[in-house]
C-alpha cells in the first residue's frame, strides 16, 4: 500500500479515536503531538518539494471525514505558513476550539516569522496554558527566546522541549542556535546530524551541517550534505554553487565542474562562480570549455582584464594569433595603466614580424606604471636600433624636419638594400599635427618598398617630430623616393 494511503488511513483512525463514542456534539481530542509533528513536517517537505496541492486534497478528505474536528483545517491553514490567510484561518480555529494548544501554536510561530515578538508571547502563552506540558510550545518559546536574542534561555526551553518530545523541528532549532555559539560547532554538527537523519528534507539545516563540516575540514561529510540539498532542490542555483565548492574541497573536480554548469543553466550569474567554473576548467585541461566559460565571465565582469589574457593564451595556444591579440587589446582597454599586457601584446607582434605594431606597444608599456616588465627596456631598446630611430627626435619648420628624416631613411634603406639588393620602390606619408604642434597621426598613403623597417622608421620619425604650434592643425605629407 502506497504511504500516503498509510497516511491517511492512520490520520482519519486517529481522528475517529478523537472523538468519544456517542458524542457527536463534542469538541474533538488532538492527536499525540508528536503525529501532528509529523504531519507538520509532510507540510513543510511539500513546500520544500513543491507538492502541497496533494496534502491539500487529503486534509481536504479528512475535513470531509470528520466535520467536527479541527485539526483537518488546522492542517491546511499550515500549508499557506506564515501568509496572512494560514494566521487568519488558525485564530478563526483558535476562537473555535479554545481548549486546543495547536491553534495557539501556529499563531505564535508566525509572529516569529513575521518578526513580531511581543505579539506571539500571547498565543505561546496560550498554547501552554491549555497543555502544560505541552512540548511543541516549548520549541515555540524557545523560537522566540533566540530572536529576541536570548541563548542560553532559547537552548534551556528547546532541550526542555526534547525532553518531552524527540521532535526534528525542535533538534534543528537547537543545532542551528549552537552553530551560531563559538566553539559548538561540534555540539551542533551533531544536533543537526540526527536531525537530518530523521528528517532529510531541511534546506536550511543540510546547507548549515554542510558548512559546519567544511569548517571542521571533514570534506566528505560536507560534500555528502550538500549532495542531499541539491537533490532536495535541484532547482536552487545556490546550492549548486555550495555543491561545486564542496566538490573541490573534496578533489572532485569533475562533478565541480556539473554543479557548475549547473548553476549556470538555471541562470547564475556572479562573477565568483563563473570565475571558478573557468578555473576548474582549467584544471581539468578542458580547453574548448574554458574558453565558453570565460566568454561568459567578460560577460558579467566588465572590468577585470585576466579573463580576457588568459583567452588570449587559449587563443595563442590553438595558432589564432588574431584572436589572442584582439583579446589583447580588450585587455589593455580594461587596464591601460598596466605594462605587463602591453608587452605581451608587443612580444605576440615580434612573432609576428611587426615590428610597427611592436614598438608601438612597447612605448605604451614604458608610459604604463603598473606592473612593470624588467625586460622591457631592453627589449624595447632593441627595436629602435633595429629601427635606426635618432637619439633626438627632428624638430622644426616642415622643410628642416624632411631633410632630417631623409637622411635617417636613406641610411636604415642603404642598410636593407645589403639584405634586399631587389628592394626598390616609394613611400608616401601623411601627418596630421595638432595645434602645439604635436603629430597626432601618422598615415601610410603609398608604399611600393614594401619594406617594414624602412616604413616603420619613416612612421616613428614623422611622429616623433617636433612641428611648428598652428591653431589650423595642418596636415604635412612626404614622399620617399631612395637614392639609384
Amino acid at each position: 500500500m502506497a504511504p500516503s494511503v498509510l497516511f491517511r488511513l492512520s490520520l482519519l483512525l486517529s481522528l475517529v479515536l478523537a472523538v468519544p463514542a456517542g458524542a457527536a456534539s463534542a469538541r474533538s481530542t488532538p492527536p499525540p503531538a508528536d503525529e501532528v509533528m509529523g504531519v507538520l513536517r509532510r507540510v513543510e517537505t511539500a513546500q520544500v518539494r513543491g507538492t502541497l496541492r496533494v496534502l491539500d486534497s487529503e486534509f481536504e478528505e479528512l475535513t470531509r471525514a470528520q466535520p467536527r474536528s479541527v485539526m483537518p483545517r488546522v492542517y491546511r491553514a499550515w500549508l499557506a505558513f506564515p501568509a496572512d490567510t494560514s494566521w487568519n484561518e488558525l485564530k478563526a480555529l483558535s476562537s473555535l476550539e479554545p481548549e486546543n494548544p495547536w491553534p495557539h501554536l501556529g499563531m505564535g510561530l508566525i509572529y516569529i516569522r513575521w518578526g513580531l515578538l511581543s505579539e506571539a508571547r500571547a498565543p505561546l502563552a496560550a498554547a501552554r496554558r491549555v497543555s502544560p506540558d505541552f512540548a511543541p510550545a516549548l520549541w515555540g518559546e524557545g523560537l522566540l527566546l533566540q530572536a529576541e536574542g536570548k541563548p542560553a534561555e532559547a537552548e534551556a526551553r528547546l532541550r526542555e522541549s526534547l525532553s518531552r518530545l524527540d521532535a526534528p523541528q525542535a533538534r534543528t532549532a537547537l543545532g542551528l542556535l549552537l552553530a551560531a555559539s563559538p566553539g559548538r560547532e561540534a555540539e551542533a554538527r551533531a544536533e543537526l546530524t540526527r536531525s537530518v537523519e530523521a528528517w532529510p528534507e531541511q534546506p536550511e539545516a543540510l546547507r548549515k551541517l554542510a558548512s559546519l563540516a567544511q569548517a571542521a575540514k571533514d570534506v566528505r561529510a560536507a560534500a555528502a550534505a550538500g549532495e542531499k540539498l541539491v537533490a532536495l532542490k535541484p532547482a536552487d542555483r545556490e546550492a549548486h554553487r555550495l555543491q561545486a565548492e564542496l566538490w573541490l574541497s573534496a578533489s572532485e573536480k569533475d562533478k565541480a565542474a556539473r554543479s557548475l554548469e549547473r548553476y549556470v543553466e538555471l541562470g547564475g550569474a556572479d562573477v565568483a562562480p563563473l570565475a571558478l567554473r573557468a578555473h576548474v576548467y582549467a584544471e581539468l585541461g578542458r580547453a574548448a570549455d574554458e574558453e565558453k566559460a570565460l566568454a561568459r565571465l567578460i560577460e558579467a565582469e566588465l572590468k577585470d582584464p585576466e579573463p580576457l589574457l588568459r583567452l588570449s593564451e587559449l587563443a595563442e595556444a590553438r595558432g589564432d594569433a588574431a584572436a589572442s591579440e584582439a583579446f589583447l587589446v580588450s585587455a589593455s582597454e580594461r587596464a591601460p595603466a598596466r605594462s605587463d599586457i602591453h608587452v605581451r601584446r608587443a612580444r605576440l607582434c615580434l612573432k609576428q614580424e611587426r615590428w610597427r605594431e611592436a614598438l608601438v606597444s612597447y612605448r605604451a608599456a614604458l608610459a604604463a606604471p603598473e606592473r612593470k616588465v624588467a625586460e622591457a627596456e631592453a627589449e624595447t631598446a632593441e627595436l629602435v636600433r633595429r629601427f635606426r630611430l635618432p637619439a633626438t627626435p627632428a624638430k622644426g619648420v616642415p622643410d628642416k624636419i624632411y631633410a632630417r628624416v631623409s637622411l635617417g631613411l636613406v641610411a636604415i634603406y642603404m642598410e636593407r638594400l645589403k639584405e634586399s639588393p631587389e628592394l626598390k620602390g616609394n613611400l608616401k606619408l601623411q601627418v596630421q599635427v595638432d595645434e602645439t604642434g604635436k603629430a597626432t597621426q601618422v598615415k601610410v598613403l603609398y608604399d611600393s618598398l614594401e619594406d617594414p623597417l624602412v616604413a616603420g622608421h619613416a612612421y616613428f620619425a614623422f611622429l616623433d617630430a617636433q612641428y611648428p604650434p598652428a591653431k589650423d592643425e595642418p596636415i604635412f605629407q612626404y614622399v620617399f623616393r631612395p637614392p639609384k
